[in-house]
């Protein structure tokens, strides 16, 4: 019987067993601090779709200043995911409780879904970044008005689950 070996056992530890919270957390932490600190750019999914976008685009509209790496920092992020659950993914049109909020229809589900994006990226404009770029990133570095965000971020949050799932 083959030993294994210790390449086998860091494949095993990074990748197929679920990391404790607290490891996880540190390690985008350091991430996105390291990055401010030697690089001086953010973390962040909106800015990195802006710059990816003005990649892709060579469009003078975005205002970001472009840099290949955010573009594989965007497209890694869904293709890590689908490699993370690399033969227990299964496709389905089921989702959960909004299931039976749009009684189960799939152009409401879409429908709502798609009005949330929109709802999503106005109000991380409005915010100047998105949750992640805020929560991670802003309130590490100790900006005041990032603090602020993600206090309001978790407070809608609580009420409009507590109103979709005990009122609605």
């Amino acid at each position: 019987m083959n030993q294994p070996t210790f390449f086998d056992h860091l494949l095993q530890v990074l990748f197929i067993t679920s990391w404790p919270w607290w490891a996880a957390g540190l390690g985008i932490g350091l991430t996105a601090v390291g990055l401010a600190w030697f690089t001086g750019r953010r973390l962040g999914v909106t800015g990195g779709f802006e710059d990816a976008c003005s990649v892709i685009t060579q469009e003078p509209a975005f205002h970001a200043s472009p840099s290949n790496w955010k573009l594989w920092f965007i497209v890694g992020l869904p293709l890590g995911g689908f490699l993370a659950n690399a033969g227990h993914w299964g496709w389905t049109w089921l989702y959960g409780q909004l299931d039976a909020f749009t009684f189960g229809s799939l152009w409401g589900k879409l429908l709502w879904l798609l009005i949330g994006g929109f709802l999503i990226g106005f109000g991380a404009r409005w915010a100047g970044g998105c949750t992640s770029g805020n929560s991670i990133l802003g309130v590490s570095l100790g900006s005041k008005m990032s603090i602020l965000a993600t206090l309001a971020f978790l407070a809608a949050g609580i009420l409009l689950t507590n109103l979709l799932f005990k009122v609605v």
